[in-house]
């Protein structure tokens, strides 16, 4: 039998400290109305002192074992002393995809970001869609999937009421590496008790008649899916005279805008809740706390968020938009140390505990509305497509389903495709286009609408492409 490493000794003890401690916790069945009340109404204070130990400890760690990190920093002029405290985050140089996929092509399929020690032991490989490019993968080992699971319950459990005879349906992707598919929500699932049903929601279309009779002979009591695709399945449910029995909707893969609920309610009538929940594939996440609309709260105990200025890197002003940067501070196996995810947000949190559940870790003060690269302008008036989406769900007779397409990086005209299930005429057309330029700053003539049948807006897999890239790459 070989010798266990210094490197793996150390890394299942970490594993261990943490389920000791109870930041992961163990007995899975309870009948505690939070999934974890002790970590997730830590004092303040405690959780300042956590975050500071788990950065120092995450960096030297990296330093020590990451032959990428060691590189990357020294020519950056960056070491670990330089961190006392978890503020001290920002002084880390920020690693962009570029510079990881670099790595990755020099030396596949990890690079050397990957500790060599625990490359071989990964339990499960991620990758994000590549949509940009070469696609970026993740190795997972036992402990960052036991701490992602941890995070999954603690909303599943606490926000969703998912518990013993519950039945999930996951409509997310249930292939191409995606983490949250069935290697990792489904087991938060089991350890919340409840029926889990992997659906997959790039099957819908070509099986949509087996799904709805999935929905309906199942009882599902919560769907996780994008938010156009739960539009989608209420609105055939409609057409075809039955009622989804979905009592919590979970909307996953872009930010719902608020008359996107308002409008999934009228389609879900047994629905009560609907919940945003922000993730990445990198094991990211932000999850919308009931009653209190737009504001998704971080579990601090798994990672840190800072937000800089995309022009100048420097840390945006409070109160200012900018690119978000993320620190996983559990991530042994693949450390992702001040990681660029582009998402475009404002720099506010907040650390006042939420009345319905007293939970501290703090929130995000708005939804976050979109990433850095979907931002367009139009005569000089920066957009995102959730400001769009919100004008397309007045617009009557429409199923919510459009297509934005940016064909240069100053435009003269918003060009959108919308679904509608009126035969457009000349007065409908001028309405429509008003009723966008008023909402999103613009003259209606600035507004051109190419209007289609249901079914005809451009979708990749279970999500609705609201941005449409037509520049040409240099």
């Amino acid at each position: 039998m070989r010798e266990m490493s210094s490197v793996l000794q150390e890394y299942e003890a970490i594993h261990k400290e943490l389920r000791d401690e109870g930041f992961i916790r163990t007995d899975y069945i309870h009948s505690d109305k939070l999934w974890n009340p002790k970590i997730m109404t830590m004092k303040r204070e405690d959780l300042e002192k956590l975050k500071t130990f788990r950065l120092k400890r995450i960096v030297k760690w990296a330093w020590d074992h990451s032959e990428f990190y060691r590189r990357f920093w020294k020519s950056k002029g960056f070491e670990p002393d330089m961190i006392k405290d978890w503020r001290d985050v920002v002084k880390i140089p920020i690693l962009r995809k570029d510079e990881l996929r670099k790595d990755l092509q020099s030396n596949p399929p990890f690079g050397t970001i990957m500790v060599p020690e625990l490359a071989r032991r990964i339990r499960f490989v991620g990758a994000t869609s590549g949509s940009t490019g070469m696609p970026t993968f993740q190795g997972w080992g036992a402990l960052e999937l036991d701490y992602f699971e941890e995070g999954q319950a603690r909303y599943l459990w606490t926000f969703a009421d998912v518990k013993p005879t519950t039945v999930y349906a996951n409509y997310l992707n249930m292939s191409g590496f995606y983490s949250w598919g069935p290697p990792l929500v489904e087991t938060a699932m089991w350890r919340c008790g409840a029926t889990a049903i992997a659906g997959g929601g790039e099957t819908y279309f070509s099986w949509k008649n087996r799904h709805n009779l999935i929905f309906r002979l199942w009882k599902v009591d919560v769907l996780a899916t994008t938010p156009w695709l739960h539009r989608l399945i209420g609105e055939e449910a409609v057409k075809e005279g039955w009622e989804t029995p979905f009592k919590v909707l979970l909307l996953h893969g872009g930010a719902a805008a608020e008359n996107t609920k308002k409008k999934l309610f009228a389609v879900h009538p047994n629905a009560k809740l609907a919940i945003s929940v922000w993730g990445t594939t990198d094991g990211h996440m932000a999850i919308e706390v009931p009653n209190l609309p737009g504001q998704l709260v971080v579990w601090e105990d798994m990672e840190i968020f800072d937000i800089v200025d995309p022009k100048t890197d420097e840390p945006a002003a409070e109160g200012e938009r900018g690119e978000l940067i993320a620190t996983l501070l559990n991530h042994f196996t693949m450390p992702l140390i001040r990681y660029s995810l582009g998402d475009y947000v404002r720099n506010e949190f907040l650390t006042d505990p939420d009345p319905t559940y007293g939970i501290t870790h703090m929130r995000f003060a708005e939804p976050i509305p979109g990433r850095v690269e979907w931002m367009f302008k139009v005569k000089g008036k920066l957009l995102l497509p959730i400001y769009v989406e919100d004008a397309v769900n007045e617009i009557p007779d429409t199923t919510g389903m459009f297509n934005i397409f940016v064909y240069d990086n100053e435009m003269d005209k918003l060009k959108i495709r919308i679904e509608t299930t009126r035969n457009p005429d000349r007065k409908y057309d001028e309405e429509a286009r008003q009723k966008l330029a008023e909402r999103i700053g613009l003259d209606k003539d600035d507004v051109e609408i190419e209007w289609v049948k249901p079914g005809e807006t451009i979708w990749t897999g279970y999500k609705l492409q609201v941005f449409v890239d037509q520049r040409k790459k240099k």
